[in-house]
């Protein structure tokens, strides 16, 4: 396991581990996101395009929290 979820310490203040992947999955929702948005005119295929958006980034919280609970 990459990324054991327990409490992570910064300066003395413990965060949910949690919220660190909320952080990092929002970095790679944008990053993807940017690279739809190059490649693919995702307008022409939804009909509401947050909706898709939300439901992509629910989806990759999803999966990360899935992918580094504990065994």
């Amino acid at each position: 396991m990459l990324f054991p979820l327990r409490e992570i310490n910064i300066d003395g203040m413990l965060v949910d581990p949690a919220a660190v992947l909320l952080v990092i999955c929002g970095a790679m929702f944008f990053l993807v996101r940017i690279g739809i948005n190059q490649f693919i005119d995702l307008n022409r295929y939804v009909w509401r395009r947050p909706l898709v958006e939300i439901a992509f980034f629910v989806i990759l919280y999803s999966v990360a929290i899935l992918t580094f609970r504990p065994i």
